[in-house]
């Protein structure tokens, strides 16, 4: 069984973007979940890292080659989310107990990862489709300039959206990008299309601007990687 969190001993995030990410995508046995939820619940319920926001997810449905149930994001500052990573933190006596204690429940860590967001629009919503591809970077920014204006201009209240890079590591090592789409319902997860195009029917002034933007970028370039949908148990 591999050791989930002697990799943060030798993961340093030292990066100028504005918010940070580090993901852990583990498998957990059924008979074995309600123990690791308790000892991560406990931990952080008891020793929150100032600035970093720590949030578990259950993976709902992804593909037979990502065997992971669960996946284990930080996320914050680079001064906060960076200091996480340091000897000191790792060394505390309360930290090496509850790595002890998880590691014991952890059959295996598919896989690590750290990057950067982009933007976020609307507020944290539990069922999350995520979306992992490969992009050049002028294309790319072109993307997310348009999707951040059509989000700014045309804001939704029936979904959450987010998008940024992978800097190294992920469910494979293909993808350089990732855009999450969140919900606040299962319901409105399987409502999305035709809420999407009731949405495009009473603004049509953002099939516009998008067909206009869409026309600047190829998406040739564009090559999808790995897709799962997973569902928020808490954030500390």
């Amino acid at each position: 069984m591999k050791n989930f969190f002697s990799i943060l001993l030798i993961l340093f995030v030292s990066v100028s973007f504005s918010q940070r990410w580090a993901a852990y995508g583990i498998k957990v046995s059924p008979q074995n979940e309600e123990a690791v939820v308790g000892i991560i619940d406990q931990y952080f319920t008891n020793n929150p890292i100032e600035g970093v926001t720590v949030s578990l997810f259950s993976v709902l449905f992804t593909p037979a080659d990502l065997n992971f149930t669960h996946e284990i994001i930080l996320d914050g500052d680079p001064e906060s989310i960076s200091k996480f990573f340091t000897p000191g933190f790792q060394q505390q006596t309360g930290w090496q107990l509850f790595s002890s204690k998880i590691n014991a429940f952890i059959e295996e860590t598919v896989f690590s990862a750290n990057g950067w967001r982009a933007f976020e629009f609307g507020e944290v919503m539990p069922f999350q489709m995520v979306n992992t591809f490969s992009a050049d970077n002028e294309n790319v920014n072109k993307w997310r300039n348009m999707a951040r204006t059509l989000n700014e201009k045309y804001p939704r209240d029936y979904r959450s959206f987010a998008s940024g890079g992978i800097s190294v590591g992920g469910p494979t090592s293909k993808a350089n990008n990732w855009m999450v789409t969140g919900w606040k319902t299962y319901e409105d997860y399987l409502t999305n299309w035709s809420n999407n195009r009731k949405f495009a029917e009473d603004n049509p002034k953002v099939v516009k601007d998008r067909e206009k933007m869409n026309a600047e970028i190829d998406y040739s370039e564009f090559e999808p990687v790995a897709k799962f949908m997973r569902f928020l148990v808490k954030q500390w």
